[in-house]
């Protein structure tokens, strides 16, 4: 308690978050890029209202910051600021219902967890949605009990950023508006509700044009992506999903947030439960989803940043320093086994950095076969955004064979039959043969590094 006191001070929070998003740089800066961080990547390279797989603000950050070259840190500054200006809204928006120890113990729970150093790695719509969600937050709350207009049109702003940003953020208005209901139906008759509801969807507006002009298909494939029409219960996984959002954020910790939110005490302070609904519809959203189709643990990130102010506050009024060093040694743990698995002597088969080596060594070995000018093809978006981004010409790069249906298939059509380097991470040379016409396998490149599992790329050329 002396401690959080003494951390407490004016000054000490910024000063905390800045070294903190200082060190995540230093970290990030030379990682090779995910897969999907590099497709985000190849979306900022062609400017648009919105694209297929999500809405356009990851893609739109991108574009500023490695508008004077793309480097593995022009792409991680994203992630990293993202999730140091998501800490701040979380600190003040504690600091206003909690007090001050309360809210840098918020502060240094939301910084410790797993499922935020994740998030302040890699460059994936899950960035910026956390970040105008925990905006949104601290905007409605002041909205709502200072009653000042200035933070209406802020709230409805940050929520039209949030959907700008991943269409999860539509449980944020879902959330308020059940709050709205349960505590403050008198806000449906202000002008500024409406405003601010106005605002929002202007802000929103061109994901709404783009897939007006492209038949709703970003909306159905993410629809699709997360229901099931089977109607039936998938009990294994929905315990796997559990398990997984208790460890994403540290069970201890956020059992402590579940009571708080649910406790009488809450259901009677309406500042409380306001941030309780933010926690609990998310959550119980998800949790249903799950019974009938696998979700993914970083869709629940949005839910955390409330879990960290109903924690933080709970521990601080409740005394229970027991459990916050407890929950805050498994979070430390797990965060640390995030960022150093080799050096903490993790299984290779259980090291989370596997996605992220391999392709980059490969890229390399593969571009010293390239012809003058010639062209590169790949066998999944993924693949084919990475060898874009790792090329120093940086070319637009083709998929002849066949994968899943993603932003590519929006920008070109395919070629009757393409010619180039083609790079695939399992055998696709019967495939490339119908693609191509002809196809000649050039090598089998093996990546092989202690603590990492092995990986084999395929490197062909089509044509003469």
């Amino acid at each position: 308690m002396k401690l959080l006191q003494t951390l407490a001070h004016r000054g000490v929070a910024p000063a905390l978050i800045l070294a903190l998003t200082a060190l995540q740089l230093v970290y990030a800066a030379h990682l090779p890029l995910h897969g999907d961080e590099a497709y985000y990547w190849a979306w900022s390279q062609h400017p648009a209202l919105s694209y297929f797989d999500h809405p356009p603000m990851i893609a739109w950050l991108l574009a500023l910051t490695t508008a004077f070259g793309a480097s593995e840190l022009a792409v991680r500054v994203v992630p990293a600021l993202c999730m140091g200006l998501s800490t701040w809204f979380i600190y003040r928006l504690t600091l206003e219902i909690y007090g001050h120890s309360a809210a840098i113990l918020a502060l240094l729970v939301f910084v410790a967890l797993p499922v935020t150093q994740m998030g302040a790695l890699l460059a994936t719509p899950d960035a910026p949605v956390v970040l105008f969600w925990s905006l949104g937050l601290y905007a409605s709350y002041q909205a709502i009990f200072s009653a000042r207009g200035v933070w209406f049109l802020g709230a409805g702003a940050a929520i039209g950023l949030a959907l700008l940003s991943k269409y999860t953020a539509i449980l944020f208005p879902a959330a308020l508006f059940a709050f709205l209901l349960l505590r403050r139906r008198d806000l449906f008759l202000r002008g500024s509700t409406w405003r601010a509801s106005l605002l929002g969807v202007a802000v929103f507006f061109p994901v709404l044009l783009w897939n007006a002009q492209h038949d709703w298909i970003s909306f159905l494939f993410q629809y699709r992506h997360g229901s099931s029409s089977e109607g039936r219960l998938h009990w294994g996984t929905w315990f796997e999903f559990l398990a997984g959002i208790f460890l994403a954020f540290s069970p201890p910790l956020l059992f402590v947030a579940l009571v708080a939110a649910l406790g009488r005490r809450t259901w009677r302070d309406e500042r409380r439960l306001f941030v309780a609904l933010f926690l609990l519809l998310p959550l119980a959203f998800f949790l249903y989803k799950g019974l009938y189709k696998k979700m993914e643990l970083n869709w629940v990130a949005i839910a955390y940043p409330a879990a960290a102010v109903m924690a933080a506050g709970s521990i601080v009024e409740r005394r229970l320093w027991k459990t916050l060093g407890f929950g805050l040694a498994m979070a430390l743990a797990l965060s640390l086994l995030i960022k150093f698995p080799v050096e903490l002597g993790l299984p290779a088969k259980w090291n989370i950095q596997n996605r992220l080596v391999g392709d980059r060594e490969a890229i390399a070995d593969l571009l010293r076969l390239r012809r003058p000018g010639e062209s590169l093809l790949a066998d999944h978006y993924t693949t084919a955004s990475l060898l874009g981004f790792y090329a120093p010409d940086h070319p637009v790069v083709g998929i002849p064979t066949p994968t899943r249906f993603s932003q590519y298939d929006l920008w070109s059509s395919p070629s009757p039959h393409p010619r180039g380097l083609y790079l695939a991470c399992e055998d696709r040379g019967s495939d490339l043969k119908s693609a191509c016409g002809s196809a000649t396998l050039l090598k089998v490149y093996h990546f092989e590094q202690p603590g990492y599992r092995g990986k084999d790329f395929y490197f062909y050329r089509c044509g003469p």
